[in-house]
C-alpha cells in the first residue's frame, strides 16, 4: 500500500533535544496556526568534488556533501511569547522588547502533516522574521526557518521518519 502524504495538522517544537528519535510529544508545544500554503520541507542539493590527476580524465576520487535540510512555515497569529520564543528578548506587562543582540534559537521539531508520513528533528537552528501588510487584505506573518542540524546528543540522527497511524 503507498503512503500519500499531504496537508499538515500540527507543526511543535521545544527547547532541547529529546532521548531519542521516538516522536514523543510531551514538552513539545505549537507555535500558533501555520498561515495555508506556507508550511515546505525542502532539501537543498549536495555537493561533490572531484579530484582529478594529470594522467587521467576521470576524476580519482569523488567527496560527496549532503546538501541541508530546511522546514519553513509562517505563524498568523503569533502572541508575545511566541515572539520572545523564536527572537529572544523579554516580555513585561504585557509589552515585547525585541533583543539588543540576535539570539541563537535551536528547537528540536516534529512535524505532522494530516495524513502519511511525519517528521522528527531533534535540533534545528531556527531563524524568524516578521513580514506583513498593514491593510484589509494585510496579515502580519512571523516567516520561520528551521534549518536541520546535526544533534550534539550522542546516538540521535538528525531527522527521524515515520507513517502517521489512524490512533494519531
Amino acid at each position: 500500500m503507498r503512503t500519500i502524504t499531504l496537508g499538515l495538522s500540527k507543526i511543535l517544537g521545544k527547547t532541547g533535544e529529546p532521548a531519542r528519535g521516538d516522536f514523543q510529544e510531551t514538552g513539545y508545544s505549537p507555535y500558533g496556526l501555520t498561515y495555508q500554503d506556507t508550511a515546505k520541507m525542502t532539501m537543498e542539493d549536495g555537493e561533490e568534488t572531484e579530484f582529478y590527476s594529470e594522467e587521467n580524465d576521470d576524476p580519482e576520487e569523488i567527496i560527496s556533501k549532503a546538501g541541508k535540510t530546511i522546514f519553513s512555515f509562517s505563524v498568523m497569529n503569533p502572541d508575545l511569547d511566541t515572539l520572545k520564543r523564536l527572537f529572544g528578548g523579554e516580555v513585561a506587562s504585557d509589552i515585547y522588547a525585541y533583543p539588543d543582540v540576535t539570539a541563537d534559537i535551536e528547537e528540536s521539531l516534529i512535524i505532522v502533516p494530516r495524513k502519511g508520513l511525519k517528521f522528527q528533528v531533534p535540533r534545528a537552528k531556527i531563524k524568524a522574521k516578521l513580514t506583513g501588510e498593514f491593510s484589509k487584505k494585510g496579515l502580519l506573518l512571523l516567516e520561520v526557518t528551521a534549518t536541520v542540524a546535526k544533534p550534539n546528543t550522542a546516538g540521535l540522527k538528525k531527522l527521524y521518519v515515520t507513517k502517521i497511524t489512524k490512533a494519531a
